[in-house]
This record gives C-alpha cells, structure tokens and sequence, in this order.
C-alpha cells in the first residue's frame, strides 16, 4: 500500500482546522452551490461537511496537507465526484476563442 497523507495525524489537525474555517464562514458546497449542514458530525450525513481536495491527493499528494488546497463540500456531492479532476475555477467558456468565435 503507498503512502497517503491522509492517514497522519498532521491530516487529522488540518481536516480539523479547515472545518472550523469553513463552519466560521458558513461555506456553501463548492460543487452544488447548496449549504452544508454543519450541525451534525463532519462526513456523517450526505448533506453533512467533507473536506475535498481541488486536486485529487492520488495525483498530487505533495498538495494533500495544504489547507488552501481543501475546500468545503458536502459529503454526497464529494464522493459523487470522485477521484475526477477538479474545476479549474475559471468559470464556464461562453464562447469558443480557439476557434475564433470569441471576437
């Protein structure tokens, strides 16, 4: 089995900090847009906390224990994305510069 960061106690103390962080400014699930229940234990109900990394820690585990890499989700819409990459958070193309149509 390899190495994930996620197992550490540094982990544990970060998880921690970035709900208390979120909860504080009552986030919304950056996937749904929705809010989060923060009423309930974190990662125990589907509309319940979960932190989610914007790059996926099997492909960038360096970035697993950054705090600015964890963002607020539900637990539901969390695991309903997956291992899949994260948005780029640019926003949604309106048009299509590469082929010109932008102009």
């Amino acid at each position: 089995m390899s190495y994930d960061p996620r197992r550490t106690p540094a982990w544990k103390r970060m998880r921690r900090e970035c709900y208390e962080r979120d909860k504080a400014r009552n986030a919304v699930c950056v996937h749904c847009g929705q809010p989060i229940d923060y009423s309930v234990k974190p990662s125990s109900t589907d509309s319940s906390y979960e932190p989610d990394h914007r790059l996926v820690v099997e492909r960038h585990p360096e970035l697993a224990l950054l705090p600015e890499n964890v963002q607020p989700s539900h637990r539901r819409c969390n695991r309903a994305r997956g291992k899949k990459a994260g948005m780029n958070n640019l926003g949604r193309r309106t048009r299509n510069w590469s082929k010109g149509e932008g102009c």
